[in-house]
């Protein structure tokens, strides 16, 4: 089942992100299981339960110490953050093509 609004009956859909220990970089846990720079290539959630239960997974990437504070990113229909904080982070600051996530092809295994 997809979450709604209730105000506005749109479809919110949820990702796992974090912050990779090694360098701080934003990462996104894949269906796959691993952590990868994209957002695109992301595991989509339709339940706030369903991505409730990811993150509780994810504590043994936090224990090995591959990434950090796992949380619950919404988005909306098209697949893009909600907030304005979280679409910095999913798609890079607009200021120098150096910090777009999109222009390292580099993902981290889920070990």
């Amino acid at each position: 089942m997809i979450s709604t609004d209730q105000n506005t009956q749109k479809e919110t859909l949820f990702a796992l992100t974090a912050n990779r220990f090694a360098d701080g970089r934003v990462v996104w846990l894949t269906a796959q299981g691993y952590w990868s720079l994209l957002l695109e290539e992301a595991q989509i959630f339709s339940s706030k339960g369903d991505v409730e239960t990811a993150q509780q997974h994810a504590q043994k990437d936090v224990l090995s110490q591959h990434i950090l504070d796992p949380y619950a990113v919404e988005l909306n229909s098209n697949l893009i953050p909600q907030t304005t904080r979280e679409k910095v982070r999913a798609f890079g600051p607009s200021t120098h093509p150096e910090f777009n996530p999109r222009s390292v092809q580099e993902t981290m295994p889920n070990e």
